[in-house]
């Protein structure tokens, strides 16, 4: 009788859990919800691109040096490849005083600059003439190195007497001489050419002068 009982018992709580209707809500798994805000990444110190470099008081920045760079002297001099060029001028003391020391030829003519050369050659001429003169007039060529007078062509002036040519350290000169029949101011005589070359402590003239020139 009880085992009959029993059995009617189950069978009743099975028939009453059949037939209900209401879903049955599935039991969460997962971690427990919390109610904490999530909190913001704070960003790792980085070094800022933009921050201006510390310089000190002597104008170079603060930090290591490189050791594979070489500092200069603070007296350090660069040779300056371009030195200053001494140039002539007819007007310069230099020639102003060579000229002034000619003999002269005529009582009342004094030499008088009338040309020169290259005037910021190393070695150049400037050429004199009486004042007053005419184209048969003498002649003297004056030579200068650095500004400094070294003298004159030839002892005494020729007339006719031109400069051909000049390079860093020759002057080539042309002297004419008037034939028979020949207008004063028309030579027909020569030329011969005459070179005077700077041999770095003198002049030397490299050829020679015919009689017509000299007289």
């Amino acid at each position: 009788m009880k085992r009959l009982l029993l059995v009617t018992i189950t069978a009743l709580s099975l028939v009453a859990c059949g037939n209900s209707d209401e879903p049955v809500a599935a039991t969460a798994t997962g971690a427990p919800t919390s109610n904490a805000q999530p909190q913001p990444v704070q960003p790792q110190d980085q070094p800022d691109a933009t921050q201006p470099v510390a310089v000190g008081e002597d104008g170079d920045p603060n930090g290591p040096v490189d050791s594979n760079t070489e500092e200069l002297p603070e007296n350090n001099s660069i040779p300056d490849a371009t030195a200053p060029v001494t140039c002539l001028d007819v007007s310069s003391s230099s020639v102003t005083e060579a000229v002034n020391s000619l003999p002269l030829v005529f009582a009342d003519s004094p030499w008088v600059a009338t040309r020169m050369g290259d005037p910021c050659a190393s070695f150049t001429w400037v050429e004199a003439l009486p004042y007053g003169a005419t184209v048969s007039s003498p002649t003297h060529l004056l030579f200068f190195h650095d500004a400094e007078y070294l003298g004159t062509a030839t002892l005494e002036p020729y007339g006719f007497t031109s400069v051909a040519a000049q390079s860093a350290d020759t002057i080539t000169v042309n002297y004419r001489w008037p034939l028979a029949g020949d207008a004063n101011a028309n030579p027909t005589g020569g030329p011969v050419t005459i070179e005077y070359q700077w041999d770095g402590t003198q002049v030397t003239m490299i050829g020679t002068l015919p009689p017509e020139v000299i007289g």
